[in-house]
């Protein structure tokens, strides 16, 4: 599960992961539906895409002022 949190506002995705995963770009992560994988990839099978996510999270995300929570859940 990824979880963000910027202003107050949180959103959270749930995907998977796979075998493939590198997670080796130095500066992006995507969370992604489909089964593709790249070394920007941080999970597949997403239940969201980026349109999904709230809107008002979306924009506090623009604001280059913006201070950005994450956090990553794994289970096995």
């Amino acid at each position: 599960m990824l979880w963000l949190e910027a202003g107050g506002i949180s959103d959270f995705i749930e995907g998977r992961g796979n075998p493939h995963l590198t997670f080796s770009h130095p500066t992006e992560i995507v969370g992604r539906k489909s089964s593709h994988v790249s070394d920007r990839t941080l999970m597949v099978g997403a239940d969201k895409a980026a349109c999904d996510i709230r809107r008002d999270l979306v924009k506090m995300l623009t604001l280059p002022s913006t201070l950005v929570k994450v956090k990553i859940s794994v289970e096995f």
